[in-house]
């Protein structure tokens, strides 16, 4: 008692000093309103303690102190959650307190409990059947379970359920003979079981009336020294379960949910998803007392306090739980086996079993082990009935225990009790298998699924790096101060690709790649951010990071852009640096609140990330991509490529915009594209083709369209050469290519993240894992620059036109620099959804011409 008392004192003072700690406060900060729960606490132990010297001193001195221990951290851990909920919890366990300590004076308690057994059992039949008519919900929606009692919700299940052992403890009891046929012994209970399982039911309690069918079976098993009673109930589960599946959408959704929890994640399955993160949040030794965030979980104070506890004590925690937990219901097993009378023995065995079962199903249905039931923990759940209920329980199991029999009952007698501890002791075990999976070998993997939302809670309290252009213009800012901070653009026209990391939208662009170096994870030392999250359960302070992005392009870009819906790249082809990368329209993530659902519902997607996410089919761009192969062949690198003289209408309009000469390959007619693909060898070009990186999204710490499967590409190609046109890339691969031809057959490594800076201060430039690749020979490069040339000789452009799956018309312009260019050698590509070539050729000719 002591311990219980030293830990629960200790576990008090760590969460008053929790705020303190999670802001860094310099001053002693102390939250004094914990002191409330742990006075009441305090208060009703030590009452209940003098109670049982005084009237039970030969009591099992083992089951009290658990007991207290449980409910110590329940108070505490609902107080943590909702101090609101914590006081009324105070309380329920006052007033459980004094009703046990009433009790504990009744000489003949367990003998009135036999005797009017029938009339308990009918009062508790009542209650259940008065929430069908002044029932209540103290959440006003679901089912009306809970009688309200001068604003105190009593649930009568909770007392229905000790009430139901006692009678099945007296009836056994009494009705278990030799000389009486089994059938006939217990066909009574059969009917009273079944009779309370159809009200639960009909109140929608399926937890209960499960865990009914549950206690009944083990008793069943124990009194009548059958063990072959444990084979009903995996038989009634499958039943209940096809039959609750038909007829009961409560039923169906649960056991969808735990088949596949994450089908669903943010909609019927989210308490169970948020369920397994929080294990795994807690790890091995937890966040720490009020330093993590189980409020995440929905309904964390009762049918998920659990997680809560797993959260902020880890697996230690939880198995010390569980343990606590299991030693009760071996000590009432112990207790069962030494009564004095055979009722004495069943009503601590039913006790017993009854706090294994409902343990099981609600630390099984958080882990995802059983499906959800929708009861409490034993002493640690809100639920003022069933905490006055649990206490009742205690005491009738410390009364039993000062009546042992003179000795012990023949081992044929035992052997059933003993079958179901190393049952019960099997469970558990099952239970802290389950637990470590997810606060161990899956840990990361949890934790990195983006459905867990404890980013949010960490960018509150701590910074993260800044998002820096190529100059250091800071692009995306943490403001506020600590416990309010949140992030801020700068540069609005930016969003798509820098991201927003928003509470209730969760993560995207830049600001969800570059996570572990914004948050400082992956650039701060290991002894750094482990002393953080030792001490504080925080990341350390975010390191920044530079990109390549030139803010004066970006700008020109957006600004050329501005009107068109469409994108457009611009990258220095030799380095792979990538200058600007503009979409539109696009979204200002500084208003992501205000303005979600308008964005949603916009039919231009400004979400969507056109460079990037962007798939558009290559249309006649594709004769870039023949006239590479051509030209790549040994064979065929000197002669003049072919040229088609029939224009079709949307290269026609191309050259009467932009043209001095009817050039039918430069401005992308189809006729071209077919005369091509006769001269070109299908493996040629789909060598070609991969070389250039089209069968696969380049790693540019951003979400990237997916490209077409190079085997039906491949394949497309054997049949028929003229369906080039339907292969889909990104404006990002389009530039690619651009940067291919113009650095002279050498593919760059298209690169966006420049550096980030350590906890030194020091820049460090992230290296690519790859090398640039060899597209074409350097004579086929400049070859293709000469035949593209414009008026002007240091660029060169193709102009393109595709159609879309729904018909729509899109624009393509490719260009960059030649060697006549003085200055960083460029490469461009935009994409326009629109048929409108001249406005594709302004935009891609004044970010090459204007770029220095």
């Amino acid at each position: 008692m002591v311990v219980a008392v030293a830990f629960i004192i200790f576990y008090a003072l760590a969460l008053s000093l929790a705020e303190a700690t999670r802001f860094h406060s310099a001053t002693l900060r102390i939250q004094a309103g914990y002191l409330l729960p742990l006075g009441g606490w305090l208060v009703g132990i030590a009452l209940i303690q003098r109670t049982l010297h005084r009237n039970l001193p030969n009591r099992d001195i083992w089951i009290f102190p658990i007991v207290a221990l449980l409910i110590g951290l329940g108070l505490l851990t609902i107080w943590s959650l909702s101090a609101d909920l914590g006081f009324k919890q105070v309380i329920w366990f006052l007033i459980g307190s004094l009703i046990f300590v009433l009790a504990a004076g009744t000489r003949d308690l367990t003998l009135t409990l036999k005797r009017y057994k029938y009339v308990w059992l009918l009062l508790g039949l009542l209650l259940i059947v008065l929430t069908f008519v002044i029932g209540v919900n103290p959440g006003n929606q679901g089912p009306k379970l809970w009688l309200n009692i001068f604003g105190f919700y009593m649930q009568p299940s909770e007392p229905l359920k000790l009430l139901m052992i006692v009678y099945l403890a007296a009836f056994f009891a009494d009705q278990i003979r030799p000389n009486i046929p089994l059938f006939d012994s217990i066909l009574p209970t059969v009917i009273i079981t079944g009779l309370a399982g159809l009200l639960l039911i009909g109140q929608k309690d399926i937890g209960t009336a499960s865990l009914f069918v549950v206690i009944y079976v083990l008793m069943l098993t124990v009194t009548t020294r059958r063990r072959r009673f444990l084979w009903i109930f995996p038989l009634l589960v499958i039943v209940a379960s096809l039959v609750g599946y038909l007829t009961i959408p409560v039923v169906r959704t649960r056991l969808e949910i735990w088949l596949n929890p994450w089908l669903q994640s943010s909609g019927a399955s989210y308490q169970l998803v948020q369920a397994k993160i929080a294990v795994a949040a807690g790890g091995l030794f937890g966040t720490g007392p009020g330093l993590g965030s189980p409020q995440v979980v929905p309904v964390a104070v009762s049918d998920f306090i659990f997680t809560a506890i797993a959260e902020e004590m880890g697996l230690f925690g939880t198995a010390a739980v569980m343990l606590l937990i299991l030693l009760l219901t071996m000590r009432g097993i112990l207790i069962a086996q030494a009564a004095k009378t055979s009722f004495g023995r069943y009503l601590a065995y039913g006790i017993s079993a009854y706090f294994a079962a409902q343990s099981f199903f609600i630390i099984g249905g958080n882990l995802g082990l059983v499906p959800v039931t929708g009861i409490t923990l034993p002493f640690l759940s809100y639920g003022g009935s069933s905490l006055v209920t649990n206490l009742l329980c205690t005491l009738l199991l410390l009364k039993i225990s000062t009546e042992p029999a003179y000795q012990m009952p023949p081992e044929t007698i035992r052997r059933p009790y003993q079958w179901m501890a190393g049952a019960f002791m099997l469970m558990f075990v099952g239970l802290f298998l389950v637990n470590s999976i997810y606060a161990f070998v899956d840990q990361a993997k949890l934790l990195n699924r983006p459905e867990n939302p404890r980013w949010a809670v960490f960018d509150r309290f701590t910074p993260r790096g800044s998002i820096l252009s190529q100059n250091g213009k800071p692009l995306a800012i943490t403001t506020g101060e600590i416990g309010s901070y949140k992030r801020e653009i700068t540069y609005p026209p930016l969003s798509n690709t820098l991201g927003y990391a928003n509470p209730l939208y969760g993560q995207s662009g830049l600001e969800l790649s570059l996570y572990p170096y914004l948050r400082g994870l992956a650039s701060k030392s290991f002894q750094t951010v482990f002393l953080q999250k030792l001490f504080f359960n925080q990341p350390p302070v975010g390191s920044d990071v530079r990109l390549n992005l030139n803010i004066p392009m970006q700008q020109r870009a957006d600004t050329l852009l501005d009107g068109h819906k469409g994108a457009a790249v611009l990258m220095n082809a030799d380095t792979g640096e990538i200058y600007a990368l503009a979409t539109a329209p696009y979204f200002d993530a500084n208003t992501l609140n205000e303005d979600w659902e308008q964005l949603m519902n916009n039919a231009d997607a400004p979400l969507f990330n056109r460079a990037t996410q962007g798939s558009y089919p290559v249309g006649t761009l594709d004769n870039t991509l023949y006239l590479s192969a051509y030209w790549n062949n040994p064979a065929t690198e000197v002669e003049t490529a072919p040229s088609g003289k029939r224009l079709d209408r949307y290269c026609a309009k191309g050259i009467q915009a932009l043209g001095s000469s009817i050039d039918t390959l430069q401005y992308g007619c189809e006729s071209t594209s077919l005369l091509l693909a006769d001269e070109v060898s299908p493996d040629l070009l789909h060598s070609t083709i991969a070389a250039y990186g089209l069968f696969q999204p380049p790693d540019v710490s951003l979400d990237v369209a997916t490209t077409i499967n190079e085997a039906d590409a491949k394949q497309a190609i054997l049949e028929t050469q003229s369906s080039l046109a339907s292969l889909k890339v990104s404006p990002l691969q389009a530039a690619m290519v651009a940067a291919t031809i113009t650095a002279e057959g050498s593919k760059p490594l298209p690169r966006l993240v420049n550096s980030y800076q350590d906890e030194f201060g020091n820049w460090v430039a992230f290296k690519p894992d790859i090398q640039p690749v060899n597209v074409l020979t350097q004579k086929s490069a400049l070859k293709i620059q000469e035949q593209l040339a414009g008026k002007s000789s240091s660029i060169w452009y193709q102009i393109g036109h595709g159609k879309t799956d729904e018909g729509e018309v899109i624009t393509w312009y490719l260009g960059g620099t030649t060697q006549e260019w003085h200055g960083s050698p460029l490469a461009v590509a935009v994409v326009l959804e629109a048929d409108d070539p001249q406005a594709a050729a302004v935009i891609g000719t004044r970010l090459l011409s204007q770029a220095n």
